[in-house]
């Protein structure tokens, strides 16, 4: 026959801490859980554009912007993004998609891009730049004319019936 082992004060009050901190443990893991499930839903869906690009997010999650939101970019069907940069104003048409950049230092970029040629910056060839922004044509036409972010232009496309919503290959993280 064992003889039960008598605990003190003390070590009673370590069992119950210990308890007491791995259940909290456990009940904080929820919540943190299924913010990443809601995040990883959310971030991962991209529109297929009809000149080849994916407009998406460029990761789940951005340790460098508040509340941890990432930014939406142009991203290639394996996930790099095409630009990494803030999009102010973004254009896409058949063929091509252009539009600008802001950087954090205020100086803005502008861009275009078609299958054929590839990145082109206006800073760098002006007039392969205007060409391709010429040949382009009418553009967003599905969200309507005018001046809109990229963060923006996805929300309308996700928003329409019509478009091409799928999950894309994105980055967990970025900064």
């Amino acid at each position: 026959m064992t003889t039960p082992v008598k605990y003190n004060i003390s070590q009673r009050f370590g069992q119950i801490l210990a308890a007491l901190s791995l259940s909290l443990f456990f009940i904080s893991l929820i919540p943190a859980l299924w913010v990443f499930i809601a995040f990883n839903a959310k971030y991962r869906s991209c529109v297929q554009l009809s000149n080849g690009l994916n407009l998406g997010y460029e990761a789940v999650f951005d340790l460098s912007r508040p509340y941890l939101k990432p930014i939406a970019v142009p991203k290639y069907p394996n996930g790099k993004p095409l630009i990494r940069k803030q999009t102010w104003a973004i254009y896409f048409t058949e063929t091509t998609l252009y539009g600008s950049t802001m950087n954090p230092d205020d100086t803005e970029h502008r861009f275009a891009w078609r299958a054929d040629t590839g990145l082109v910056l206006q800073m760098s060839d002006s007039k392969h730049y205007d060409s391709l922004i010429a040949e382009a044509g009418p553009s967003n036409k599905d969200i309507g004319a005018g001046q809109i972010g990229a963060g923006a232009a996805l929300n309308r496309l996700l928003e329409l019936k019509q478009s091409n919503v799928q999950k894309c290959p994105t980055a967990l993280i970025t900064w």
